[in-house]
């Protein structure tokens, strides 16, 4: 089908916020969206919600008895997916009418660029519950860009091919999931450019789990993975400037110095003089 886009939402046991998201979806001025829901074992009516839709888009509920994780969940999604194009949304955020119109005419300007590129992101609206801030991003990001800082954010617009190609979701990621696939997907298939248009919003004010609140052990360790995966020696500084916006992490000594000594010191300094940049005698990425 011409110009099908997939969404995929992955969740679990977040019913009122999946029907704000799923709401979201279908509100798009594009058509034809083919909208697929992994529930990832959720017990609180999400999969009678979803065979209950009527609606003039194709939407496929996939359900796991036992929660396999957000990752695999995604995966799920990407393999049946048929849209010639894909791009996903979390349980808690929200599309913008115009996102997906705006992303399918954004492509078509960029394959007449003849620029080589993987995908396209965009900018995000973020509320906090007690204000709505714009996280802004460069115009494009490298792949020797995108492993110093995810500039990309958690969404993409792409085609199903090239997250396969990429290696699609990593299950061993404990977090920085979407970040350590869009280093694959830009690695792979060049450069992702930002359409810069504002229509996603992240809404990061209720009480569920999102990265900002997981425990230091777990954005430790996957900082450690990633740093494995993908970087060189010398790329330790923007994994500690991604690490330091975290209230949970304590950075040491030595990693103070790495960042004072890197394009990052500004933010160090800043980190410093504020009282928020937190350290201790452990190491945290060598």
């Amino acid at each position: 089908m011409e110009n099908l886009i997939t969404v995929y939402i992955p969740t679990k046991n977040r019913l009122d916020l999946l029907k704000r998201a799923v709401n979201s979806v279908l509100s798009q001025t594009h058509r034809p969206i083919e909208l697929i829901i992994v529930s990832d074992g959720s017990t609180d009516g999400t999969c009678d919600y979803v065979n209950g839709l009527d609606e003039n888009i194709a939407i496929t509920l996939i359900h796991n008895d036992t929660s396999v994780g957000a990752c695999a969940a995604r995966n799920l999604a990407i393999q049946v997916a048929r849209g010639e194009f894909i791009t996903g949304l979390d349980d808690d955020d929200i599309f913008l009418p115009h996102r997906l119109a705006t992303f399918l005419a954004a492509w078509r300007r960029q394959q007449e660029s003849g620029l080589r590129f993987s995908c396209l992101f965009d900018r995000r609206i973020v509320n906090d519950g007690d204000s709505v801030a714009l996280w802004d991003t460069q115009a494009s990001v490298s792949a020797e860009e995108i492993v110093q800082s995810n500039a990309v954010g958690n969404q993409v617009f792409t085609t199903p091919q090239r997250m396969k190609d990429a290696g699609a979701f990593d299950p061993a990621m404990p977090a920085w999931q979407d970040w350590d696939m869009w280093v694959r997907l830009i690695k792979t298939g060049g450069p992702a450019y930002s359409i810069q248009a504002n229509t996603y919003i992240m809404d990061i004010s209720h009480e569920f789990e999102r990265i900002t609140k997981k425990s230091s052990e777990k954005i430790v360790r996957a900082a450690h993975l990633f740093y494995e995966k993908h970087c060189q020696p010398g790329d330790r500084a923007g994994l500690l400037y991604s690490l330091a916006g975290y209230d949970q992490i304590r950075l040491t000594l030595s990693d103070l110095g790495v960042m004072l000594r890197s394009k990052h010191a500004k933010f160090a300094l800043k980190k410093i003089r504020a009282g928020k940049f937190k350290m201790s005698l452990a190491n945290s990425i060598r």
